[in-house]
C-alpha cells in the first residue's frame, strides 16, 4: 500500500482529519479547538515584515494584541497602507490570506452561500452549492490547520481579508454570523444550501477576519451597527506623524520622524516602479533621482510641504483639511517622474511636470464634499511657485464649483 493510499484510508476512517474539508465540512470540528501559535519571535518578524511601511512599533503591538484576541478592523484615510499592513501581519503570523473587497450588494448569499443551477457534462441541469466568502475562508482555514500539523512550514491558518468593509451593508450581509463571530468558543452555523451531512460549519479558533475601512469618504459608505462593531477591535492607521520643527527632508536618520521617513519611502517606491518599466536609460533615471531626492529644498520638498499644509490643518481652519495617504503621493511622484523622463525635461523645467502631475492626481482629491471652497482659495494663494498654473487653477475651479453646489 502506498503512503498516499494509507493516509487516505486514515482520513476515511476518521483517524486523522483531511487536508481539504470542502466535502466534509462537518469534520472541521476535529481541528476547530486549536488556538493560534504565537511564536516568541513574532514581534521581531512583524517588524521585519513591515520595515517598508510607516507604522510605529506601538501600533504593531496593538494590532497583534487585537488579533490574538479576535477579529480586527484597520480604519483610516485612503492610501495609508492598511491592506499592505494586513498582508505583512499575516506573513509574520505564518498565515495565508484570502482577500476580497466588500460590495454594497452583498447579502448572506455572497457571505455565507447559496445554491445555483449548473449545466453538467451530460447537458442536464443540476442544483449545486456555492460557498460564500466567509464559508470558503473557514473551510480553507481548517485545511491550513490540518496541513500545518504535519508540515510546520505551511501556514498555520487562513484568514479572510475584507477590504472596504463598510462598502457593504454589513448587518445585512453578516447578521447570521453574529453568534459565530462573537463567541470565544467554536460555534456552528447551519449551511442550508449544502447537501445533507455537510451543513454544520464550525469556525476554528485560529480563524480571523481582518477588515479595512476608509474612514474619510463617509458619504460613500455604510455604517456598522454596535452589534457588529463589538465583534471587532478597531485600530486606526493614520497618515504619518508630522515632522519636527526645522527638520529637513533629507537625509533620513534613525531619529527621523515618520514624515521624513515617508519622503524616502515615496521616492524609493516611485523610482522603483519607473525602473521596472525600463522606459529610459538607467543613467537618465539615476541623474533625475539624484536631482530630486538629495536636495532638502528641492521640488519633492515643495510637494511634501504642500501635503503638510492640508494633512495637519485643523478642522474648520483657513486651510482645507485632507488626510492624503502615502499611496497617493507615490502615484503622484511616479507620474511626475514618468513625464519628466518621457519628455526629457531639463532640470530647470521640472516644476511644470510636477505641477501637471499634482493637478491630475492630487487636485481631484479636493473635490470631497467636506472641503470648504473658501479654504481651497486660500490654499491656492499660498502655494509654492512649482504648483502654478495647473494645480492652483484646478483648486480654484473646484472652489468655484463648490460655491454653487447644492448637497
Amino acid at each position: 500500500m502506498s503512503p498516499n493510499q494509507h493516509e487516505a484510508d486514515l482520513v476515511a476512517t476518521g483517524a486523522i482529519p483531511p487536508d481539504d474539508f470542502h466535502d466534509s465540512i462537518e469534520r472541521i470540528a476535529e481541528v476547530a479547538d486549536y488556538d493560534l501559535e504565537i511564536d516568541a519571535d513574532l514581534l521581531t518578524r512583524l517588524e521585519a515584515a513591515t520595515g517598508n511601511l510607516l507604522v510605529s512599533k506601538s501600533k504593531l503591538r496593538e494590532i497583534v494584541a487585537g488579533l490574538i484576541v479576535g477579529h480586527v478592523v484597520l480604519q483610516g484615510p485612503p492610501g495609508t497602507g492598511k491592506s499592505s499592513l494586513a498582508r505583512a501581519i499575516a506573513k509574520a503570523f505564518n498565515i495565508s490570506l484570502m482577500p476580497t473587497t466588500a460590495h454594497e450588494e452583498w447579502s448572506t448569499f455572497e457571505v455565507i452561500g447559496r445554491q445555483t443551477i449548473e449545466i453538467q457534462g451530460d447537458g442536464k441541469e443540476a442544483v449545486v452549492p456555492v460557498n460564500g466568502i466567509f464559508t470558503e475562508a473557514v473551510i480553507r482555514c481548517a485545511g491550513s490547520v490540518s496541513k500545518h500539523f504535519d508540515r510546520p512550514d505551511e501556514p498555520q491558518a487562513t484568514w479572510l481579508l475584507i477590504d472596504e468593509l463598510n462598502r457593504a451593508h454589513a448587518d445585512r450581509a453578516f447578521g447570521e454570523l453574529f453568534s459565530a463571530l462573537g463567541s470565544n468558543e467554536p460555534v456552528a452555523i447551519t449551511l442550508g444550501f449544502q447537501k445533507a451531512g455537510n451543513q454544520e460549519l464550525v469556525t476554528p479558533r485560529r480563524f480571523r477576519i481582518i477588515g479595512t475601512i476608509n474612514s474619510f469618504d463617509k458619504q460613500f459608505v455604510n455604517g456598522l451597527s454596535q452589534a457588529l462593531r463589538r465583534r471587532f477591535t478597531f485600530i486606526t492607521i493614520d497618515v504619518p506623524e508630522k515632522r519636527s520643527a526645522n527638520e529637513a527632508w533629507v537625509p533620513v536618520t534613525a531619529s527621523s520622524s515618520q514624515a521624513v521617513r515617508e519622503f524616502a519611502v515615496v521616492a524609493k517606491a516611485a523610482f522603483a516602479r519607473v525602473e521596472r518599466r525600463e522606459q529610459s536609460p538607467p543613467e537618465e533615471v539615476e541623474a533625475l533621482r539624484n536631482e530630486l531626492i538629495t536636495k532638502p529644498n528641492g521640488l519633492l520638498a515643495d510637494l511634501f510641504e504642500l501635503i503638510e499644509k492640508v494633512r495637519y490643518a485643523g478642522e474648520g481652519g483657513e486651510m482645507p483639511h485632507l488626510p492624503i495617504g502615502t499611496a497617493q503621493l507615490i502615484d503622484t511622484v511616479e507620474l511626475f517622474i514618468t513625464k519628466a523622463l518621457l519628455e526629457k525635461v531639463p532640470f530647470d523645467k521640472l516644476g511644470g511636470a510636477l505641477d501637471w502631475a499634482a493637478s491630475v492626481k492630487l487636485a481631484p482629491l479636493f473635490e470631497a464634499d467636506s472641503v470648504n471652497p473658501n479654504s481651497l482659495k486660500q490654499l491656492a494663494r499660498v502655494l509654492p511657485s512649482a504648483f502654478s498654473p495647473l494645480f492652483s487653477r484646478a483648486l480654484l475651479e473646484t472652489a468655484a464649483a463648490g460655491l454653487y453646489h447644492v448637497g
